[in-house]
C-alpha cells in the first residue's frame, strides 16, 4: 500500500498452521465441543500452507472468449455498489459500473473514468479529465453524471463515501469532460474514495434524476453502467449473468464473453462446485477457510491471498442495559478467549486483532495498544468485574442474556457463537443464538437495532477514514447498512477521527488514529476479534489479475486458458 496516498504500507499477510498443529486444532475444537455438549458439523482437517501464485500467468497471450463462473452466497439485495457495502451487491455491480478511480495492485488510486487529474497546492481543489464513452444504453457519459452521482447517490446513501462527502464543498462541471471537486479542507483519502469500492461508482443521471434512488430499477435489478460487462439476466436464487460490453472504452477489453455469478448458499457446496469444475472462482468473502488445506493440495486449483484488510467484529448495542455499561463490556471481553477462537474457529489463519485498527494499516495502528495484554482471558476476573458492575449471579447462577445476531450462512459465525455460549455461560451470561439469513439479520441489526450483540465483518477500505470511522463516529449512527450500529457516541473520538481524515501528512493522520485507539480500547463498544485471512481461490485455467487488489477491479483483463 502507498504511504503517499494515505494507505497502509503492506498487503495483508497470514500463515497457516503446520499440518500437525492444524490437526490438533481440529481435535481440540471437537473435544471442546463434545465436552460442552455441542453438536458441530464435520470440519475438514487442515494441513499445509496456502501456496503463493504469481500475479500474472506464465502464458503471455490472453485468450478472448469464454464464460467465467463466480460464487455468490445469495441473491444480492441490489445490483448497485453505491447504496450498500454488501459484498454480493458490490461484487456484481462493480463489473457493470466504473468509478472515477480504481485501486491498483499496490493499493494506490489509479485512473479509471477519470483519465487524469490535477490537485491544487493547498490540496482542496481536484480537477478531473474524463474519458469519452457511452452508457450501456447508448447515451453519452458526461461530467453531469459524475456530479449527480456524488451529490445525490454516493453522498446520500454510501456509508464508505460519507467521509469524503462531508468535505465536498462543491462539484462543478465546466464542460462535458471536466469535473472540479472543491473541499472545505484537505481530505487525505479523496482519490481512494472515488472508486467502486467506496460507494462512488458513477451512475447515469438520465435514469436516476427525479426518482426514488433506492427503488429505481437501475439500482435494484436493471443496472446500466459504463463498465466492461453489461447486465443480461437474473434468475433469482440461481444466477446473475453479465455479458461483454462490446463498446467498452478500454480498447480490446474485456477478454471474457460473460461472467456468471452462481448463487450457492452452502459454503462446503461452493468448494465442491469449484473442485468439480462447475465454478471457476471464489472470492475470499465466500470461501470457507476450513477448506483451505484441501484446496491447497488440489493441483487443479490456485490460491491468492490478496485483498483490502478486513476485520471480524462483535458489535454491542450500547443503547441497551447492561451493554451501555463499559464495565460490563470490559468484563465480557475479559471472558473472551480470542486466541482459542483463532485456533478452533478460524483454523489458525489470519490474526487476533490487537486494537480497533487493523495492524496491516501500520501507519495508523498504535503499537502501544494491545488488547490481549489489557484484557487477558480470565473467567474468574471477568466474574468479579460483573459483580463490581452490580450484576451478581442469581440463585440459578444466571446474570443476564445476550441475544447474539449473525449471518447463519457463514459457518464461522455459528462456531464462534457456540464458543461464546460455552465460555460466557461459565460466568452466568447466557448467549441466545439468533442466526438467520443475511438479508434478515442485516435488517435486524442496521434498520431495527433489535439486537444485544452481533457478529459482523467490516472492511477497513484501506484507510481508517473510509472503513473504520463508520463503526464509531456519531455521524454514522443512522439506519443504514454497515455503519455505527452500536450507537456509541463520544465527542473526543469523533474529533480524533475527523483529525485523522483531515490532516495533510500521514504522520499527523496516524497520530490522531493512535489516540482514538486508546479511548476505544477502554470503551469497547465493539470487540475487535480477528483479522481476516483473505484467501481467494480459482481454477488453474483462470489467468490474469483475478483477485488483484479489492477483488472488484481489473476483471476486464482476466481470461481463461481453455
Amino acid at each position: 500500500m502507498s504511504s503517499r496516498n494515505g494507505h497502509g504500507d503492506s498487503a495483508p499477510r497470514t500463515s497457516a498452521a503446520p499440518a500437525d498443529e492444524s490437526e490438533m486444532n481440529r481435535r481440540e475444537f471437537l473435544a471442546w465441543a463434545a465436552s460442552a455438549g455441542i453438536a458441530v458439523p464435520m470440519i475438514v482437517s487442515l494441513g499445509g500452507i496456502p501456496r503463493a501464485f504469481a500475479a500474472d500467468s506464465a502464458s503471455a497471450t490472453p485468450r478472448r472468449g469464454g464464460s467465467l463462473v463466480m460464487v455468490l452466497s445469495g441473491d444480492p439485495p441490489t445490483l448497485s455498489p453505491d447504496v450498500t457495502t454488501g459484498v454480493p451487491d458490490v461484487s456484481v455491480g462493480s463489473l457493470i459500473h466504473d468509478g472515477l478511480t480504481r485501486i491498483d495492485e499496490n493499493f494506490k488510486p489509479a485512473p479509471n473514468l477519470a483519465e487524469s487529474w490535477t490537485i491544487s497546492p493547498d490540496n482542496t481543489r481536484y480537477t478531473f479529465k474524463l474519458v469519452q464513452t457511452k452508457w450501456h444504453d447508448g447515451k453519452d457519459f458526461t461530467s453531469k453524471d459524475v456530479k449527480f452521482t456524488l451529490e445525490e447517490i454516493s453522498g446520500k446513501y454510501g456509508s464508505k463515501f460519507a467521509a469524503a462527502a462531508s468535505h465536498i464543498k462543491s462539484i462543478t462541471t465546466p464542460d462535458p469532460r471536466t469535473v472540479v471537486i472543491e473541499l472545505d479542507k484537505p481530505f487525505g483519502p479523496l482519490l481512494f474514495s472515488l472508486s467502486n469500492y467506496t460507494n462512488a461508482a458513477i451512475m447515469p443521471e438520465h435514469l436516476f434524476a427525479g426518482t426514488n434512488i433506492l427503488n429505481n430499477p437501475a439500482t435494484l435489478a436493471q443496472p446500466v453502467g459504463t463498465g466492461p460487462f453489461m447486465f443480461k439476466e437474473w434468475s433469482r436464487g440461481q444466477y446473475v449473468k453479465l455479458v461483454r460490453n462490446p463498446n467498452y472504452w478500454r480498447p480490446g477489453k474485456p477478454f471474457l464473453d460473460e461472467i456468471i455469478f452462481r448463487v450457492i448458499p452452502d459454503p462446503a457446496a461452493r468448494v465442491l462446485a469449484l473442485k468439480a469444475g462447475e465454478v471457476d472462482y471464489i472470492y475470499f468473502y465466500f470461501f470457507p477457510i476450513s477448506q483451505q488445506a484441501d484446496v491447497a493440495q488440489d493441483p487443479r486449483l490456485q490460491m491468492r491471498e490478496r485483498g483490502v484488510p478486513e476485520d471480524h467484529l462483535m458489535i454491542f448495542n450500547v443503547r441497551k442495559p447492561p451493554f451501555d455499561n463499559v464495565k460490563v463490556r470490559q468484563a465480557l471481553f475479559t471472558a473472551t478467549d480470542r486466541e482459542f477462537i483463532k485456533r478452533v474457529v478460524y483454523q489458525n489463519l489470519g490474526a487476533v486483532m490487537k486494537s480497533a485498527i487493523n495492524t496491516n494499516l501500520s501507519w495508523a495502528y498504535n503499537p502501544a495498544v494491545d488488547l490481549a495484554k489489557m484484557y487477558p482471558f480470565n473467567l474468574q476476573r471477568a466474574a468479579a468485574m460483573l459483580d463490581e458492575a452490580g450484576l451478581k449471579a442469581g440463585a440459578d447462577g444466571k446474570r443476564f442474556d445476550v441475544r447474539l445476531v449473525y449471518d447463519s450462512n457463514d459457518p464461522s459465525n455459528g462456531a464462534l457463537a457456540q464458543v461464546l455460549q460455552s465460555t460466557w455461560g461459565k460466568i452466568g451470561v447466557k448467549v441466545i443464538f439468533e442466526g438467520s439469513t443475511r438479508n434478515v439479520e442485516l435488517k435486524q441489526v442496521y434498520t431495527d437495532w433489535n439486537f444485544d450483540a452481533t457478529l459482523q465483518a467490516y472492511s477497513t477500505s484501506g484507510d481508517p477514514a473510509l472503513g473504520v470511522s463508520r463503526l464509531y463516529v456519531s455521524s454514522a449512527i443512522k439506519k443504514a447498512p454497515f455503519v455505527n450500529a452500536s450507537g456509541y457516541s463520544n465527542p473526543e473520538v469523533d474529533k480524533l477521527f475527523d483529525d485523522g481524515a483531515n490532516a495533510t501528512t500521514l504522520n499527523d493522520r496516524g497520530d490522531a488514529y493512535k489516540k482514538a485507539q486508546v479511548i476505544l480500547a477502554r470503551d469497547l463498544p465493539v470487540f475487535p476479534m480477528w483479522q481476516t485471512a483473505l484467501l481467494n481461490v480459482a481454477s488453474k485455467k483462470v489467468q490474469g489479475p483475478w483477485s488483484w487488489s479489492t477483488g472488484y477491479d481489473y476483471w476486464e483483463e482476466v481470461w481463461l486458458e481453455s
